[in-house]
């Protein structure tokens, strides 16, 4: 009776966690993997020997990231590479790991929201260490006090809507898919209700989905999640650059944005 009810309680434990928090989980030891991989492979490198794959690959990606950070944000502020790496593997990996069925994390505004806001108190750090009380000056104008919250919105539901809107697409057409060959093969014909179709033990084996949606998975999990992931890392930077640099460092950001 002890062991059935601890069960339970177990099973109660792991259904009320969302797919998003086992996303997290699951990306975050891809990154941390990774980390310590790169980390063991680069100390015991020799210089007489070649450089494997895995070591060039990487190097390549810390070399474009630092180049990002030094071209938007200046020389000085190169140790800010780490940050824009971690963050940019921490949006594409989520979505790698989509491919295996698993929500990605960016599906969920709170992850984005968190995101952003931590892109958020980054341009009052650095508009307050430059800048100083002039960084105050803008707000003489009553609109800049709600605009000021422009930048958290906007890159949160920029991320959050694309990544939710590839998922949405891709589950209407899972579930458009698995009626269509429950229609067809289902010895009841069209009369089959909707959750014996959901529930038939074929519907794994969707014959139209196999053929069909991968090429969408490419899209919305690998080349999408990409995309979000380097806007996302730039528009970072670009607030923290206008915020150092004045109004006029808001160039940048707008010619991103549009």
């Amino acid at each position: 009776m002890f062991l059935s009810e601890k069960s339970e309680s177990m099973l109660g434990v792991w259904s009320s966690i969302t797919p998003q928090l086992l996303s997290i989980l699951l990306t975050c030891i891809i990154i941390c993997t990774f980390c310590i991989v790169y980390n063991v492979k680069i100390r015991n490198y020799k210089e007489d020997k070649k450089l494997t794959g895995f070591l060039v690959l990487t190097e390549m990606f810390i070399t474009k990231v630092e180049n990002m950070v030094v071209t938007i944000m200046g020389k000085a502020h190169r140790k800010l590479t780490p940050y824009v790496m971690y963050l940019f593997m921490y949006i594409m990996v989520s979505s790698i790991v989509a491919i295996l069925g698993i929500e990605p994390l960016t599906s969920s505004y709170t992850v984005t929201f968190s995101m952003g806001m931590v892109t958020f108190i980054g341009i009052y750090y650095y508009g307050l260490r430059y800048q100083k009380l002039a960084f105050f000056k803008r707000y003489y104008n009553p609109i800049e006090i709600i605009g000021q919250f422009v930048p958290l919105v906007s890159i949160s539901f920029r991320l959050f809507g694309n990544i939710l809107g590839g998922s949405i697409l891709l589950g209407l057409l899972y579930a458009s898919l698995i009626k269509l060959q429950g229609n067809i093969f289902w010895p009841s014909g069209p009369g089959m209700v909707w959750e014996d179709k959901l529930s038939y033990w074929w519907a794994g084996f969707n014959i139209f989905s196999v053929i069909s949606l991968p090429w969408l998975h490419l899209y919305f999990d690998l080349f999408d999640g990409a995309i979000q992931s380097i806007v996302f890392s730039m528009l970072t930077l670009s607030y923290w650059s206008g915020a150092k640099n004045g109004e006029g460092g808001n160039e940048g950001k707008e010619k991103l944005e549009r």
